[in-house]
C-alpha cells in the first residue's frame, strides 16, 4: 500500500487530485494538511479526506506528498515533507521567487528524495505526438511557436490566484509556465524573454488593480527559433470551461496545431453551458506516475524539480522584461 497525502488544499486541483487518489487501489491517503479552517472544512466535507496538523500528516510516514498550497507557502510544506523523507509532487510554479525554489530543490537533494513539478499537460497523446514529429525531423527546422493559453480569471474559485504576494503574479504566473514547460518539453532553451504584462481594469478584479491578467510574451531560443505567448485571463466569466492550451508549431517542412483539450463536447443545461472533456485524463497519469516514484520505480513522463525552476526562471524573467521595457535573459 502507497501512503499519499496533501499538504496545503489551495489550489484548483486539490479536490480532484484528492478524489483520484482516494478511489485508488493499492494507495492511501493518510490525510491533508491545510491551516485555513474554513478551507480545510469545506476540501474534507468534498473529499472526505482527514485533516490532520502538518506534523500528524508527517508522522503517518507518507512515501510522497503532493503540494497544492497557494505559490508563496510552498517552501514551507516542501522542506517538511523532505524532512520527514517523503518524495514531492508540488504544484506549479514551484515558487514565487528564485531563492525558494533553489532551497525546496537543494532540500529534497539532501534528504534523498525526489522532487517533481506538476506538469499534466505533458501527458497528453497529442503532445507526445508533436515531441516525436519534432524530434524526427517530420517539420524540418522549426522555425517559430505560437502559443495561447487563455482561461477565465481563477481567483473567482480561489481568490489568492490574483493575490501577487501569495501567486508571485497573475496571469503571467498563472499561464506562461506551460507554454514554457512544453518548449522545454519539445528540446529547446529560451535564451531571451520579452513580455508586455497589463493589468487588469478595477470592474474585473476589484481591488486587484496592480495584478496582471493580460500577457503577450516574445521569446528568442536556443535553437535560433522565436516563440510567442498570449498568457491571458481573457474568458468570461460565462464561458463554457475554464480555458485552453494551443500550440502551433511552424518549420521549413511543415506545420503542426497542438490544441491540448480539443475533445470535448458541450453541454447545455439549465445552468447554462459546459464543455465535457472525453479524452485522456491527464492529471490521472501524472498522479499514476507519481504514485510509480513512490512505490521506487522510475518516472515515466513526470517532470523533474530541474523542469519547474528552468520554467520559474523563464516566468520571472517576463516580469522583469515588462518592468524594463527590454529583453532579458532568464
Amino acid at each position: 500500500m502507497i501512503r499519499v497525502a496533501l499538504l496545503g488544499v489551495a489550489h484548483v486541483h486539490a479536490d480532484g487530485y484528492g478524489a483520484w487518489l482516494a478511489g485508488q487501489v493499492g494507495a492511501e491517503v493518510v490525510g491533508f494538511a491545510e491551516d485555513d479552517p474554513v478551507l480545510a472544512a469545506e476540501f474534507a466535507r468534498n473529499t472526505r479526506l482527514r485533516h490532520l496538523p502538518l506534523a500528524d500528516v508527517l508522522a503517518a510516514a507518507p512515501q510522497g506528498v503532493i503540494v497544492c498550497s497557494e505559490t508563496a507557502h510552498h517552501r514551507t510544506y516542501v522542506e517538511a515533507a523532505a524532512q520527514a523523507g517523503a518524495h514531492v509532487l508540488c504544484e506549479k510554479p514551484i515558487a514565487t521567487t528564485l531563492e525558494d525554489a533553489h532551497a525546496m530543490l537543494e532540500a529534497c537533494a539532501r534528504a534523498g528524495v525526489a522532487f517533481h513539478t506538476a506538469f499534466p499537460v505533458r501527458y497528453s497523446p497529442a503532445v507526445q505526438d508533436l515531441r516525436a514529429a519534432v524530434h524526427a525531423g517530420q517539420l524540418g527546422t522549426v522555425l517559430s511557436y505560437s502559443g495561447v493559453n487563455h482561461s477565465v480569471a481563477p481567483d473567482h474559485e480561489r481568490g489568492w490566484f490574483s493575490d501577487p504576494l501569495r501567486a508571485g503574479g497573475g496571469a503571467g504566473m498563472d499561464h506562461i509556465i506551460h507554454v514554457v514547460d512544453l518548449l522545454h518539453h519539445l528540446g529547446d532553451r529560451v535564451k531571451a524573454v520579452y513580455a508586455q504584462l497589463r493589468p487588469v481594469p478595477a470592474w474585473l478584479l476589484p481591488g486587484r488593480e496592480a495584478t496582471d491578467a493580460a500577457g503577450l510574451v516574445t521569446l528568442t531560443l536556443a535553437s535560433g527559433a522565436v516563440a510567442t505567448i498570449d498568457c491571458s485571463w481573457s474568458r468570461p466569466r460565462a464561458y463554457p470551461r475554464w480555458g485552453h492550451l494551443t500550440v502551433d508549431v511552424t518549420g521549413t517542412a511543415g506545420l503542426r496545431s497542438l490544441d491540448v483539450f480539443a475533445e470535448h463536447v458541450t453541454v447545455t443545461g439549465s445552468r447554462g453551458r459546459h464543455w465535457a472533456g472525453y479524452g485522456h485524463d491527464l492529471n490521472a497519469a501524472m498522479l499514476r506516475d507519481f504514485l510509480r516514484v513512490c512505490a521506487g520505480r522510475p518516472a515515466l513522463l513526470l517532470a523533474d524539480g530541474q523542469a519547474g525552476l528552468r520554467s520559474l526562471e523563464v516566468v520571472l524573467a517576463a516580469y522583469d522584461a515588462s518592468r524594463r521595457g527590454h529583453p532579458v535573459s532568464p
